[in-house]
């Protein structure tokens, strides 16, 4: 006579080997393909997880060998290691997404669990646009240079300008080099904030308007703090 144990252990075998043939003719609940994708994403990352504890252990030990100061790591403790090394750099990471908001505001923003540009922002505006706002702006410098005695403004968002003039439309603020005068010479007086991609359009201190890449800008910039 069977062992009832057995028997109850070989009824889950006999379903899951019946299973494929049941589908073909019976009702089978099974997850949905999302349900199914997410469940092997969490797997993958609690198997990852595990493993990584396990790594962290085996080396966190084997220094020990050399740096006896280290106490000895089993394994619960390393998980609880691993799990507070990834929160801290959760941390960071998320410092990192706040910084970047509020040095380019409004030219990000949230799509599922992480952030694109903005519609409307660098990617949808032309050059043509770019180089008209970046002239309204040089006209409001020219005047207020007029009345000031030829200085450029001390900083953006100051009193005789208007607020919006300063705001790049991709996001952020123009950026402007205070101690360069307008009226002359090849030295860059505003040029535009990073949200522009990797072609900048400046505005040099004879009014001129032209388009550098990143390197060149940084070049041309770090000349004039040498001087």
């Amino acid at each position: 006579m069977a062992n009832p144990r057995h028997a109850a252990a070989l009824i889950p075998l006999l379903w899951l080997a019946t299973l494929g043939q049941a589908s073909a003719g019976m009702t089978v609940i099974t997850l949905t393909d999302i349900a199914r994708a997410r469940l092997d994403a969490l797997s993958f990352f609690l198997f990852a997880y595990l493993f990584i504890s396990w790594l962290v252990k085996l080396l966190w030990n084997y220094l020990g060998k050399t740096f006896t100061a280290l106490p000895k790591l089993n394994y619960r403790r390393a998980l609880g290691l691993v799990f507070l090394s990834g929160m801290m750099f959760y941390v960071v990471l998320t410092m990192i997404s706040g910084a970047r908001e509020v040095m380019t505001p409004g030219a990000w923003e949230k799509q599922g669990i992480g952030y694109r540009t903005r519609e409307g922002g660098v990617a949808y505006l032309g050059k043509d646009e770019r180089r008209s706002a970046l002239r309204e702006l040089q006209e409001a410098i020219w005047a207020y240079a007029k009345q000031h005695g030829g200085k450029a403004p001390p900083g953006p968002l100051v009193e005789g300008i208007t607020p919006e003039l300063w705001q790049f439309r991709g996001g952020g603020l123009y950026c402007l080099m205070s101690d360069v005068r307008p009226g002359g010479g090849r030295e860059v007086l505003v040029y535009e904030p990073s949200t522009a991609g990797g072609r900048r359009f400046i505005l040099l201190a004879d009014g001129n308007i032209e388009d550098r890449d990143e390197g060149t800008l940084k070049s041309d910039l770090e000349r004039q703090f040498r001087k």
